[in-house]
């Protein structure tokens, strides 16, 4: 079964790429794996915590809300894709975003990246630079972008 990788954030726009990952999935008879990226520095994986004298335990709480956030947002994405009918998993994995999601596409050996774009602004896409754009540039698979504006 060919499977889709869907990249979803805690953006409104990405009830719009769910959908359009129920269609595709749907159209080619797939599975979808969503995933959802989390800053490294917020995840300790499976390695043990490691607590420094000193240290703001409020960081703890910010790092645990991330981690929070991001599977609440699979576990969304999940039951819209499995009220319609779709087969899939989710993961929450820790990293910088376009690289995560190539390497994940890669593992997967998924036969699509379905993902949306932020419309930054020219300043925060020269400083924040363009996931979609990284993910399309290194992707070793075809990349569908919702590129509708919220």
């Amino acid at each position: 079964m060919k499977t889709l990788l869907v990249a979803v954030d805690n953006s409104a726009h990405a009830r719009k790429v769910v959908s359009l990952a129920i269609e595709q999935a749907q159209a080619q008879q797939a599975g979808v794996v969503v995933v959802c990226c989390v800053d490294a520095s917020y995840s300790a994986g499976n390695a043990p915590l490691e607590f420094t004298a000193g240290e703001d335990p409020a960081d703890f709480a910010l790092a645990q809300d991330e981690q929070n956030t991001a599977e609440a947002v699979v576990r969304q994405a999940l039951a819209e894709l499995q009220r319609a009918g779709v087969q899939a998993r989710g993961r929450v994995v820790a990293g910088e975003s376009a690289e995560t999601i190539v390497a994940q596409a890669d593992l997967l050996q998924a036969a699509m990246i379905i993902m949306g774009r932020r419309h930054l602004s020219p300043f925060n896409r020269l400083l924040k630079g363009s996931v979609s754009a990284a993910v399309i540039e290194h992707a070793h698979c075809p990349v569908l972008v919702d590129v509708r504006a919220d």
